[in-house]
């Protein structure tokens, strides 16, 4: 909002850029000297919300000056290029590689699977695999807990005893410490014991690998009981199975998955029929069948496992597991009736009756084989089967084998499954055992006929149904729907310690997968642009201009330049905390109509502005202070007027829509109040994040100005917004605070009457620290919706309370008990004697005097 400057002379410009432009480039500056293009400004000016954008606003170097070409404009309903506009040959971008805070790759996968790792080989370790091989650390936990029965364990215990292995390049197995043994498909986390060990096993994870934003797989409903309390973590529910059709998945949680469906972030479904389930109770379902590794099963082996090389020619095979799902009879009579064929089945019998296929001489049961031998086998069948009934199980299943029978070139015979009607082109598919002989029957001729072309298509099919499409698929979900894209916009003028202060808290404490960092320098003329020049990582790009285009151009630039699906305006004086921006962004999620949100901050002259703030200009928020800040206003959000434009997040869709910031409120004041108008004219909604902080300098730039100047400006603009909108301009809403600068008791006891709240006093300690007593504990609790308490704290967290200050939305501290004199309080705590925690000293209403 105050990010300008009276703009330098035309001389000291021209000498800067001189200077400049012989220090860099200087070749690809003489190859155009002849290409010069002079500046256009776009004369309109914006007299309605309905406003138009500029097309794309582009550095332009010639000669030794740079300008900025402002393009014909284009209507606000168009879509602004979503590459950046700034051509990257002519302007100074630094975009050389590295890892840094903003990375994708910082996002680590959790795994919370269906089956273990070491297990049979299916897509939970496919997909995990292939974000392993892409870069991503995974996490991969055992269906087993580690039981730690003393109940008295502290986190250190935990941590000590959690097991982690390493199995390949990025990919550790984990097993969990609970308290009682569980296990994913036949128990529940009931116990509390077993959720905190859990939550410590995971926090112990974290510390050790450093880990802090988390997009976890779940495979069960089993793992809902856990993975919800997680912090900064987004849920994808991998529905791969009609659970209820496995005879070993209890009903306590088959209860759990609808509530696993409808609350996690995303659902993706491996099955037609279980993506119309899901869709029903989330509106972000993903359809992702499951695929195959086709170049581990295309390759003919160069050996032919033992057991199967007696086996005579034709061979009808089958790969998996023999189950409930299984039809025994149809293989039976099968075989009983073509013993000219030999049937090798491949998989473990699950405890299945396999006695009648043990009486034919023409049925192999080999078991099952480890992974990396499948091909072998595979390679040796002339045809392959599945042999499933037709139960809810399998008609919601799509099978991995299919991809892997095809991508050996192999001629498939299957019971008419849902998933396998699209593929009638690759794979035969019978009812009963008539039309099982006839396409076996059909598939054997196969060689004799000649028919290399089907083979050929069948291997194409599955080379276009491999777990590297599938993680693509995969990733796009998480890393595009999940986390839209963010566009972080810092308008410099000068000021560079302020700059660089905000940008080291931007890396520090902003970890987000799909992030850019634009810096729209306007004309500073100190050592600004030489350092934002000197920024090489790959997702800050810089503009320079050559004139102080104001605020509100700058951000209109930026805003043209930006690719994310959000955009935050950022003040340069600003210094961020940590969890700022998911907290920023929670409010959209909750609201379709919301179209801005802001945060709180120490300085912000609207009802954005705390009562109370614990911190300095150096780092900004104190930490512990912060913290319990954080505890008392967790996911607090309410709807507003305004927003201060220090820090703000709105939808890029919504900026194409009503148009740039008005440029003619020029070097800032009021473009905030104008812009907010036009989004409330427009429909939209504006909320404050109350769990959010920004700590903010404050008119670091218009403190520089002598008043005269300050106020000449704002009457200026204020005239501009009342002319534009036909109204009379109304001043910000206060701090919301009861007593902010009351000091009277008999005021202060109306207002604490009115409030229509259960008064509470509660005397304390004279020093509220940190960590957090008993003491303070008690108070905390006794804070609630319908409760109005105010505490005698003297200092909090070393800072001196005076008068009555807001600490809390219900909690208010002071260190003048003379203040409350006139309040009748219902309740009255002593919480001065710490070895008891606290003390009710009676119930009935009664002034602080008559105690």
């Amino acid at each position: 909002m105050l990010n300008s400057v009276i703009p330098w002379s035309k001389g000291k410009r021209k000498a800067h850029f001189q200077k400049r432009a012989l220090l860099r480039r200087i070749k690809y500056w003489e190859a155009t000297k002849n290409k010069r293009i002079r500046a256009k400004q776009n004369q309109s000016a914006i007299n309605s919300p309905a406003s138009t954008l500029p097309s794309q606003s582009t550095e332009v170097i010639s000669g030794n000056q740079r300008e900025i070409q402002i393009a014909e404009p284009i209507q606000a309903q168009s879509t602004v290029h979503q590459e950046p506009l700034i051509d990257a040959a002519t302007a100074d971008f630094q975009v050389e590689p590295r890892i840094s805070p903003l990375d994708p790759k910082n996002i680590v996968l959790f795994r919370f699977p269906i089956i273990d790792w070491n297990y049979r080989w299916q897509r939970p370790q496919h997909i995990s695999q292939q974000f392993a091989r892409h870069g991503y650390r995974v996490f991969y936990f055992s269906i087993e807990t580690m039981p730690i029965s003393n109940p008295d364990a502290s986190f250190l215990d935990i941590q000590s005893a959690l097991q982690i292995q390493e199995a390949e390049k990025n990919v550790w197995l984990v097993k969990l410490c609970s308290h009682n043994s569980l296990n994913a498909y036949r128990d529940k986390i009931n116990h509390p014991l077993d959720k905190q060990y859990m939550k410590w096993s995971i926090d112990a994870l974290k510390q050790k690998f450093n880990i802090a934003k988390t997009a976890s797989i779940v495979d069960l409903p089993f793992w809902s009981m856990l993975v919800f309390d997680l912090e900064d973590n987004k849920v994808i529910y991998d529905c791969m199975d009609e659970h209820a059709g496995f005879s070993n998945t209890s009903e306590e949680l088959l209860a759990l998955e609808p509530a696993l469906m409808n609350r996690a972030d995303a659902v993706v479904a491996s099955s037609d029929v279980l993506y119309q389930k899901a869709r029903k109770l989330n509106p972000s379902a993903h359809l992702i069948r499951n695929a195959g590794e086709f170049e581990y099963f295309s390759v003919t082996p160069n050996y032919t496992p033992i057991d199967i090389t007696n086996v005579k020619k034709p061979i009808i095979g089958y790969i998996g597991a023999i189950a409930d799902w299984f039809d025994m009879e149809l293989v039976y009579e099968l075989a009983r009736d073509h013993p000219e064929w030999n049937f090798v089945l491949v998989g473990d019998t699950y405890y299945s009756d396999t006695s009648k296929l043990e009486t034919l001489n023409n049925v192999y049961l080999f078991g099952e084989k480890v992974y990396h031998e499948l091909p072998a086998y595979l390679h040796a069948f002339d045809v392959c089967l599945i042999p499933f009934l037709i139960k809810p199980l399998t008609l919601a299943t799509n099978p991995v084998k299919v991809y892997e029978y095809l991508a050996a070139g192999k001629p498939v015979v299957s019971t008419p499954l849902p998933e396998l009607a699209s593929m009638e082109q690759y794979v035969s598919l019978a009812n009963g055992v008539k039309e099982f002989e006839a396409a076996i029957v059909s598939a054997l001729q196969e060689k004799d006929q000649g028919q290399s072309s089907i083979i050929e298509e069948r291997r194409q099919f599955a080379a276009e149904n491999t777990w590297e499409h599938r993680y693509k698929e995969f990733h796009a979900i998480i890393f595009t729907m999940l986390y839209p894209k963010i566009s972080i916009i810092i308008v410099t003028h000068n000021n560079w310690e302020f700059t660089e202060r905000c940008l080291n808290s931007l890396l520090q404490h902003t970890v987000y997968p799909r992030l850019e960092v634009i810096f729209v320098d306007n004309a500073s003329t100190d050592e600004t642009p030489q350092h934002l020049l000197k920024l090489t990582d790959p997702h800050v790009k810089t503009i320079l201009l050559s004139e102080n285009e104001g605020f509100a151009a700058g951000n209109n630039i930026g805003m043209l330049n930006a690719t994310g699906d959000y955009v935050v305006l950022l003040n340069n004086d600003t210094i961020l905390s940590k969890e700022w921006l998911p907290r920023l962004l929670r409010p959209f999620k909750m609201d379709a109509q919301i179209a801005a949100v802001g945060p709180m901050s120490n300085f912000v002259g609207n009802d954005q502005k705390l009562d109370f703030f614990v911190g300095d200009e150096v780092k900004g928020a104190n930490e512990a202070w912060l913290d319990q800040y954080y505890e008392l206003h967790d996911k607090r959000v309410r709807y507003s007027e305004m927003l201060g434009f220090f820090c703000v997040a709105i939808k890029k869709s919504v900026t194409q829509e009503i148009g740039p910031i008005d440029k003619q409120f020029g070097l800032g004041m009021f473009e905030d109040d104008d812009y907010c108008l036009r989004l409330r004219i427009a429909g939209y909604r504006l909320a404050v994040a109350e769990d959010a902080f920004v700590y903010h300098q404050g008119s670091a730039t218009f403190n520089k100005w002598d008043e005269e100047q300050r106020e000449s400006l704002f009457l200026r603009n204020k005239a501009y917004f009342e002319s534009k909108w036909q109204r009379a301009w109304t001043p910000h809403k206060l701090p919301q605070s009861l007593f902010l600068n009351i000091t009277d008791p008999d005021t202060i006891a109306e207002i604490a009457a009115a409030s229509n709240q259960t008064t509470v006093f509660a005397s304390c300690p004279d020093e509220w620290n940190n960590p957090k007593k008993e003491w303070q504990i008690n108070l905390l609790q006794i804070c609630n919706g319908e409760r109005l308490v105010i505490a005698r704290v003297r200092n909090y967290l070393g800072q001196k309370i005076d008068g009555i200050r807001k600490i809390g939305p219900n909690l208010y501290f002071t260190n003048n008990e003379l203040l409350l004199q006139k309040i009748k309080f219902k309740y009255i705590y002593d919480f001065t004697q710490i070895e008891h925690g606290g003390e009710l000293i009676g119930d009935e209403p009664r002034l602080l005097t008559s105690v």
